[in-house]
């Protein structure tokens, strides 16, 4: 894709979007290339997740401009170019954590009057909460009380320098120790009355993700910016990958697109074919009917869902966007998701091996797959740096299952 670099080098050079009115356009001309004028079928949000959580990785260009901005305001965190620092903050009456993090935008308001600065300032306050939830260990007291002007200092001591262990909680060091960092003793008294303030909040203890994303890398940090903001932002979607297995994810992809040719679809494109259903020879074999509708298909549905009761040991409703999509809501404890979405995708996968003959999968089919499944579920597991017991865990419901129905032991 020849467009993004494009785009990456405007976000990285210009910071100066106020309004994002103009991503939601560059959104919908995407979506409308992606599915060439027809209606989406998967959600913007889906596409733009990473492969390994079950996505698409189709590039959020909105995603893209505020992790460009982050790599901005890197400058502001961190105090060291004093160069680009006394550029960007020519008329600031405070210093950068002032603004940043004690709000002083509100007493001067002249801040957000420079293009960049209020472009920038709007994407840190739209992550602030999630970036830092308490007081951070970069935060600088004593810079935020200094006043502004031109070529200062560029080390300004951090909150993790300045702060020593007292049992459970943090005190302020002393003067003694401070003094080659204060001023006098009235700049050392307006800390501390900071630090009161500051520890109500609690101190970030652990570097936080800001840290390690941001501002410890030197290279490639808008790449990992993008990724932990494309994380937070896809969240919310309950469609993920389960396994790393690249069949699996196929058969759950080809759900998705509604892949699968049906006779429906064959007549359109071939005039001498016959719509008719290839399993029930009866009705018209539209894709729901030969997923769910046709009656050798329901009879198929029905004994695995008897066994999966079996294996489940509690009743739940049969509907097909669980069965079909995985899609389960609160029907199933989240325990028992994982398993429930192996067990009907190798039913789904089993059915679509024999999609053209009239013959339908046996249970025993199904549990042969299973097991091969779970070997993989293993694998899975090792490259997500799972731990055994979870992963038995995982499988605990159906090794009980073969011991008791199958008389299959030490699985």
């Amino acid at each position: 894709m020849n467009v993004l670099p494009k785009m990456l080098f405007l976000f990285q050079t210009l910071q100066i979007m106020d309004k994002m009115e103009c991503f939601g356009k560059w959104q919908r001309d995407i979506s409308k290339f992606v599915w060439q004028g027809k209606k989406p079928r998967i959600k913007f949000k889906i596409l733009t997740d990473a492969k390994e959580r079950g996505g698409f990785a189709l590039p959020d260009l909105k995603l893209y401009y505020e992790a460009a901005a982050f790599c901005w305001l890197k400058d502001w965190l961190l105090l060291e170019n004093t160069d680009v620092l006394d550029l960007k903050g020519f008329n600031n009456v405070f210093g950068w954590h002032a603004y940043l993090w004690y709000d002083k935008v509100k007493s001067h308001k002249a801040f957000k009057n420079h293009i960049v600065r209020k472009a920038l300032f709007n994407v840190w306050t739209k992550y602030k909460d999630l970036l830092e939830n308490k007081t951070p260990r970069w935060l600088s007291p004593m810079e935020a009380k200094a006043q502004k002007r031109l070529n200062m200092e560029a080390k300004w001591p951090k909150y993790w320098e300045i702060l020593e262990r007292d049992g459970e909680s943090w005190r302020l060091q002393s003067m003694e120790k401070l003094k080659d960092k204060v001023q006098d003793w009235l700049h050392y008294a307006q800390i501390k009355e900071v630090f009161k303030l500051d520890k109500k909040i609690g101190f970030q203890v652990e570097k936080s993700k800001l840290e390690t994303e941001l501002l410890e890398p030197k290279t490639k940090v808008l790449s990992k910016m993008y990724n932990l903001l494309l994380k937070w932002n896809t969240q919310d979607e309950t469609v993920k990958s389960f396994t790393a297995c690249t069949m699996l994810k196929e058969n759950i992809m080809k759900m998705m697109y509604r892949w699968y040719l049906t006779p429906v679809k064959l007549v359109k494109i071939y005039h001498n074919c016959d719509n008719l259903c290839w399993k029930c020879k009866e009705k018209e074999g539209t894709f729901y009917h030969m997923w769910w509708t046709c009656s050798k298909v329901k009879d198929f549905w029905g004994k695995n869902y008897n066994e999966f009761l079996k294996m489940m040991k509690y009743t739940f409703m049969k509907k097909p966007e669980a069965f079909l999509l995985g899609i389960t809501g609160s029907e199933l404890p989240k325990k028992d998701v994982k398993l429930f979405l192996y067990a009907t995708t190798a039913a789904r996968i089993l059915l679509a091996k024999k999609w053209k003959i009239q013959e339908i999968p046996t249970v025993q089919e199904w549990q042969m797959k299973m097991m091969e499944f779970m070997e993989l579920a293993d694998l899975t597991g090792r490259i997500h740096d799972q731990k055994e017991e979870e992963h038995q865990e995982d499988w605990k419901k159906f090794k009980d299952y073969l011991n008791k129905y199958c008389n299959i032991k030490d699985m």
